[in-house]
């Protein structure tokens, strides 16, 4: 499964975490509702922790992530 993400940059304390903004999946779901859009991440990796366990609800090894193009 491929998911396309969204971030918003500039986030925390000094600036260096971002939000997720959007999730969306090679079907278009959008998983409205179903992530934390006030949480912070600090790399790619947190977030892909997060999105497996919490979202997703899947191994981390069964999806890939990819920076949404807009």
């Amino acid at each position: 499964m491929k998911l396309s993400y969204y971030i918003i940059r500039g986030r925390g304390g000094d600036g260096q975490k971002f939000q997720l903004a959007k999730l969306e999946d090679e079907s278009g779901n959008n998983f409205k509702g179903q992530y934390d859009m006030a949480r912070h991440f600090g790399s790619e990796a947190e977030l892909k922790s997060y999105i497996a366990s919490d979202v997703v609800k899947q191994d981390e090894s069964s999806f890939e992530l990819a920076a949404m193009v807009i």
